[in-house]
């Protein structure tokens, strides 16, 4: 299996590195951003607003979300490109904390595991 995508889990948190660059997101294993792995998100990918600006998108209809807590909240939803290893992946993002859903995490690769000991997660194809 070859993986795709190298992070670290800190605090029990697993998180993969990012970048913007040309209006896109780069996921690698820079610094610049920390995306958290949320297992309990079934979406995309959501990005705190000031960084969403920053991207190339398509604004797709407002979309009603079930947060952890049942509260719905209506969110906008946008369509862009994010790149893994060269490939282009087209997924959708809305705003919120930085978190990789398991939607974006499933069209990216096929495992996804934590090594606890290590303290690292990786996303394999």
């Amino acid at each position: 299996m070859k993986t795709i995508l190298r992070g670290h889990i800190a605090e029990f948190v697993p998180s993969f590195g990012g970048r913007i660059e040309n209006g896109q997101l780069v996921l690698d294993e820079s610094d610049d951003l920390r995306l958290t792995v949320d297992t309990g998100f079934g979406g995309g990918i959501a990005l705190p607003p000031k960084i969403l600006k920053q991207l190339v998108t398509d604004e797709i209809l407002p979309t009603d979300f079930v947060l952890a807590n049942g509260q719905v909240v209506r969110l906008p939803v946008y369509r862009g490109i994010v790149m893994v290893n060269q490939k282009e992946i087209e997924t959708w993002f809305i705003p919120g904390d930085s978190l990789i859903g398991m939607e974006f995490l499933a069209s990216a690769g096929s495992a996804l595991s934590f090594h606890l000991k290590h303290q690292t997660v990786r996303l394999a194809k």
